[in-house]
């Protein structure tokens, strides 16, 4: 059949063939968008932390009465705790934050090099408060200089993480140089602490108390491998033996924490997946359908075909063709949406651009899926016989 032919036969049916192709163009541009946000969502997660995930708690605490969410009473409430915390077997180390890494958002600020604001100014950096022990209980490496001490409290003293160090100081030279945040005396490996900061391995850690608790704070712990679940069991009656007065959050690994940091990707990839999936069922169940009655209205045409001499093979062509040259029209269709939809996306996720292999390998797939649902009806077309196909001619 001829490709004039093949148009032909499918402007006959214009209302099935548009639909036909209506839905192939969306069920490709699902499939597309689908596998981009699932690779993203699955480099995102396995990308690495800096942290041990596994064997790091965080509990949420809130002082319920007034005189405990201020200093001295404050300092001394978190003292009793952390002390309490570090006896309890399996614990390694704890110390206090004012917010944990793997956050969506938290305390930030600005920071740029004294007398070169213009040219160094970072907008969005987390101000990480806590006790000298967050090296410790973070796992965090010393690159440079040295880590914080308790004469250091509340004094303009800084450390920071390399990748901020390389941001504000191009030329290496950090120590003792003089920010807007604090000296800066050290620095250490990145962790990723916020995904919303200006980068999410940006961060400063100074040993300031906090003069208050107003949204509560936060404890870290370190577990020995393997102890992790004990010690959480545990946890909630040690800190109510210190102070009744408090409300206990949740308690999370890093681990957990790390999974709901890319819940929005990694959900809106499962839900296209499964969109692609029941579309791309149901463009198999259409071009099934289409293909069959098709074949049925065609059985004369079919019939005087086989009595000229056409072969069984070429009668599958034909049909296979047809459904061959729908798939690559609504394909086609397919991309140009499958590219909007991208960029409609982006707006509201952190979404790379398809890749044009991508595109293709969904055409491939397409087609794929297409042929074997016609498959069948193509050879029911060619099990027609001429003579019951003609007999009322």
């Amino acid at each position: 059949m001829s490709f004039a032919l093949l148009i032909k036969s499918l402007l006959r049916r214009k209302v099935i063939t548009a639909l036909l192709l209506v839905q192939l163009a969306l069920t490709l541009a699902l499939i597309a968008n689908s596998a981009v946000l699932a690779w993203q969502a699955r480099q995102l997660a396995n990308q690495p932390t800096g942290l041990t995930l596994s064997n790091v708690l965080r509990v949420p605490i809130k002082p319920t009465l007034p005189e405990l969410r201020s200093q001295p009473a404050l300092g001394d409430l978190m003292a009793r705790q952390l002390s309490a915390i570090r006896a309890v077997p399996g614990v390694v180390s704890a110390s206090w934050m004012n917010q944990t890494p793997l956050l969506f958002g938290g305390m930030n600020g600005n920071i740029f090099v004294i007398d070169k604001q213009d040219t160094t100014n970072v907008g969005m950096v987390p101000y990480q408060l806590g006790s000298v022990s967050m090296r410790e209980t973070l796992d965090l490496t010393l690159l440079q200089g040295r880590w914080l001490e308790e004469t250091d409290v509340d004094t303009e003293v800084i450390v920071i993480s390399d990748q901020l160090a390389k941001q504000l100081f191009a030329d290496g030279d950090v120590l003792g140089q003089q920010t807007s945040a604090g000296r800066v005396i050290g620095v250490v490996s990145d962790v990723l602490t916020q995904r919303y900061a200006d980068h999410q391995n940006y961060a400063i850690y100074l040993p300031w108390n906090m003069p208050s608790a107003d949204y509560g704070y936060q404890l870290v712990v370190k577990t020995a491998p393997g102890q992790l679940d004990r010690v959480r069991e545990q946890l909630p009656a040690v800190l109510k033996a210190v102070e009744l007065e408090v409300d206990i959050g949740t308690l999370q690994s890093f681990a957990e924490l790390h999974q709901n940091l890319f819940r929005s990707e990694t959900g809106l990839a499962t839900l296209l997946a499964v969109l692609s999936g029941l579309m791309l069922l149901v463009a198999m169940i259409s071009a099934y359908s289409h293909a069959l009655f098709h074949g049925v209205q065609q059985q004369k045409e079919i019939g005087i075909k086989r009595a000229l001499g056409a072969s069984r093979p070429r009668i599958m062509l034909e049909v296979l063709s047809e459904s061959w040259l729908t798939t690559l029209t609504g394909a086609s269709v397919g991309m140009v949406l499958a590219l909007a939809l991208q960029q409609q996306l982006a707006k509201v996720l952190s979404m790379p651009a398809l890749p044009w292999s991508l595109l293709l390998v969904s055409l491939l797939l397409l087609l794929l899926c297409v042929s074997i649902a016609t498959w069948y009806p193509a050879r029911l077309a060619t099990r027609v016989s001429p003579a019951t196909a003609t007999k009322t001619l």
